[in-house]
């Protein structure tokens, strides 16, 4: 019975085995149902883990891939040209030396061109001191083609219109020293921007602290981007409410300035901090300073953007970096915020009150004394007058210049980068054309039938064959035709010293050779008559070959021609330096030959080189950025004629401005002789004058562009511009050394035979040495 009894555990165990049998189905789907769910749960934690390092390796792959290409287009960039440089185009510099040809005005002159100030005593480069009879100058320092020449004091003294002694600042002498050129042009590309490369050491220490303590004073320690500077900003902004603070590190501003746009976005501002981090590991912070210095835009010039502290000092100063006074720098920094809002020229009270807020930082900083401070706040702005664009300074002559960089320089990249172009550019002999040009020319119209008048003008050192200045036509700063270089007219009379070059190197003709002036027909083989006339349609009979030089008579010329050959004549002309065919015509003897002033030029400069051609350029060396030469002219003399025929030209072209067809130049310039010849086409169409003195070549023309008659002769015309274009410089007369092949000797006019004083009327003529009787016969 006891073994039957149920308790009630047994019950309840019962009832749960028995559950548990009845119903063992129930209880597989709740376990099932879990396990599922932690499979799926952990399938999508797989797949998102597997998508999360996929994205976030493919992010950090693409995040180096930009840093690479971020780094390699930031180190390309900042190792290459990191700015399309304008060339920079230089006058020659100005030489001296004892016994020199030079007046105490000329340097003064180019001392005012070269932005000098005259001081009572000199205290640093830029200055100079004049007296009666010298001038001490303190000259800048200059990377000249040659090499590099240290600021150093000059001490010229002069004897009337000559230099008598250079001296050093101790007084001993020396036997030269120049001055730097005066900067022509700069000649810009399509960047439109333009800047002058300064390196570091150049800048005035004062300059790069006071930017320092105003951009970024941390600048020697952060690795390019500041997070305390921009949390700075950062605050400072929100509690203005706008934006009044940059949060910028100079490197940032290097970064967006040469690498980005403008564009205010979150993209740009992480490109920004992006190239600062890779520009300051890669490159030392004087790398990256100097390269602000010199990119930082400040202002405007015409269409162009003025970048760098150092062509902002020229362009708001006119003078050198390095001569900076404290207010100039301060101005420039605090010009750096906002160039256009502090624009001097335009804003001058605000830009005052940023300037003066730059010099209270720089004193407190103790970048200066108190003194020096409050002597700064007493100075007012004084900025430079706008310049006309320097691209259009001097147009015809930088045309010219243009022509021959592209055929010596070819590579765009090169010229690019920064090419300094050292000339042969004269600013004296260019200002004195000018002026010619402004007057002479409303003077002559003043005459009836003169009216529409154009001109071309040009001037060569005979001693290098350097172009020294050029007019290209009435607007002196028209940058259109260039009518030196282009216009091709008749050049008359001009062909004489030709004609009579080629028979002097006959030994059947000399200066007292009589020549006749009759009336004369010349029939070609076609049978077409040619009945050429004087210009006064007067006839002399026999007259001297010198008198028939002097005073451009054309008879005598044109019988003298057919004698000795025209072919004769024209082989002269492209021996004297005429590249352009020539048609071998009778007409030719009396100028039938269309050549520019440039032609011109270079055939009288071989006349006045004694017989020797060389090549006219206005080029004389061209150097890259940091001074390696890439070009520097080779002044070649070639000897084309003997020294006896020339001499005997030149002694002719003198007398042509004594007494022949020039002799007004005499009027002009009593005691200084001077060589030339005037020319005139037919219809008085052209009026041409070539003349030289001992050390230039200068080609005037006169004419209309639809080629109608001027009414003016080359003696009235061009002969008037050509004096106007001396007067104000300095010319030097010729003196020519007689060569061992001439002698001089008494000549009578009449026979054209040497004669003994006061046998008839005679005149003292050079004559070849074959030639000379030392005791000729009287015969009349």
């Amino acid at each position: 019975m006891a073994d039957n009894k149920k308790t009630p555990s047994s019950k309840t165990t019962s009832k749960r085995a028995t559950k548990a049998s009845s119903s063992p189905r129930k209880a597989k789907p709740k376990s099932t149902k879990k396990t599922a769910t932690t499979v799926v749960k952990r399938s999508f934690m797989r797949k998102t883990w597997s998508v999360f390092w996929k994205l976030s390796l493919a992010v950090f792959i693409a995040m180096a891939m930009y840093f690479i290409y971020l780094d390699s287009k930031t180190t390309r960039v900042f190792e290459g040209n990191k700015w399309q440089l304008p060339a920079q185009v230089y006058a020659r510099a100005m030489q001296f030396y004892p016994g020199q040809f030079l007046s105490s005005q000329e340097v003064e002159f180019e001392l005012e061109r070269l932005n000098y100030s005259s001081v009572n005593r000199l205290s640093r480069t830029g200055q100079y001191v004049k007296t009666a009879d010298s001038i001490k100058i303190y000259r800048r320092e200059f990377e000249f083609y040659d090499g590099l020449e240290e600021s150093k004091i000059v001490e010229l003294r002069f004897a009337g219109q000559k230099v008598a002694s250079v001296k050093d600042k101790f007084g001993r002498r020396l036997n030269n020293a120049r001055l730097e050129p005066v900067q022509i042009a700069r000649i810009g590309n399509d960047s439109k921007q333009d800047r002058e490369f300064v390196p570091l050491d150049k800048f005035p220490a004062m300059l790069k602290d006071t930017l320092l303590v105003v951009e970024d004073r941390n600048f020697y320690e952060h690795h390019g981007v500041s997070v305390f500077s921009i949390l700075r900003a950062l605050y400072t902004n929100i509690r203005a409410g706008r934006t009044v603070q940059g949060g910028s590190t100079l490197t940032q501003q290097l970064a967006k300035n040469i690498y980005l746009t403008r564009e205010r976005s979150l993209l740009r501002k992480i490109n920004e901090a992006f190239i600062a981090l890779i520009l300051d590991y890669r490159y030392s912070k004087d790398q990256i300073l100097e390269a602000y210095l010199n990119e930082v835009y400040l202002g405007q010039s015409y269409n162009q953007g003025v970048h760098g502290m150092g062509l902002a000092s020229e362009f708001y100063f006119s003078k050198p970096v390095d001569e900076l006074e404290y207010d100039q720098i301060a101005l420039l920094v605090a010009m750096v915020k906002g160039p256009s809002y502090y624009n001097p020229r335009r804003y001058k009270e605000r830009t005052m009150e940023r300037r003066d807020l730059v010099l209270r930082l720089m004193v407190e900083n103790k970048l200066i004394s108190t003194k020096e401070y409050r002597a700064s706040l007493k100075r007012s702005i004084d900025i430079a007058p706008m310049k006309e664009s320097l691209q259009k300074s001097y147009p015809g002559y930088l045309e010219l210049v243009n022509r021959e960089l592209n055929k010596l320089l070819p590579d765009q990249q090169i010229l690019d980068a920064g090419v300094r172009v050292f000339t042969y550019f004269d600013l004296q002999k260019q200002t004195a054309m000018e002026n010619s040009v402004e007057k002479s020319l409303p003077y002559l119209e003043k005459r009836p039938k003169t009216d529409k008048l154009e001109v071309a003008m040009i001037s060569v050192n005979s001693d290098k064959g350097g172009v020294s200045a050029l007019v290209a036509g009435r607007d002196v700063r028209y940058s259109g035709f260039n009518r030196v270089l282009d216009t091709k007219r008749n050049i008359g009379s001009l062909v004489k010293p030709a004609v009579y070059l080629t028979a002097l190197q006959s030994p059947n003709y000399n200066l007292a050779t009589l020549l006749d002036d009759s009336p004369l027909q010349v029939t070609n083989e076609e049978g077409n008559v040619w009945q050429p006339e004087n210009f006064d349609r007067q006839y002399r009979g026999a007259i001297p070959l010198y008198q028939a030089f002097s005073n451009s008579i054309n008879i005598p010329a044109v019988n003298l021609g057919l004698d000795i050959g025209v072919d004769k004549v024209a082989n002269t002309l492209k021996s004297l330096g005429v590249e352009d065919q020539i048609d071998e015509y009778p007409s030719l003897l009396l100028g039938a030959l269309e050549l520019s002033s440039f032609d011109v030029a270079q055939l009288y400069t071989t006349i006045a080189n004694d017989g020797e051609y060389k090549k006219l350029t206005s080029i004389s060396a061209l150097t890259d950025s940091v001074g390696n030469v890439l070009y520097k002219h080779q002044v070649s003399a070639e000897p084309r004629f003997d020294e006896a025929s020339v001499y005997m030209t030149k002694y002719a072209m003198k007398r042509v401005t004594k007494d022949g067809t020039a002799k007004r130049l005499n009027l002009h310039f009593p005691s200084i002789q001077l060589a030339g010849k005037t020319g005139t086409s037919n219809d008085l169409r052209d009026s041409w004058f070539a003349g030289f003195d001992q050390n230039t070549v200068t080609v005037a023309w006169l004419g209309r562009d639809d080629n109608k008659s001027t009414g003016l002769t080359g003696s009235v015309g061009a002969l008037e511009a050509y004096i106007r274009y001396l007067k104000p410089l300095n010319p030097q007369a010729i003196a020519d050394t007689r060569p061992p092949s001439i002698r001089w000797a008494f000549v009578n006019e009449h026979t054209g035979k040497q004669a003994p004083p006061g046998c008839g009327k005679v005149i003292q003529l050079p004559l070849r040495v074959s030639e000379f009787e030392p005791r000729p016969r009287c015969i009349k």
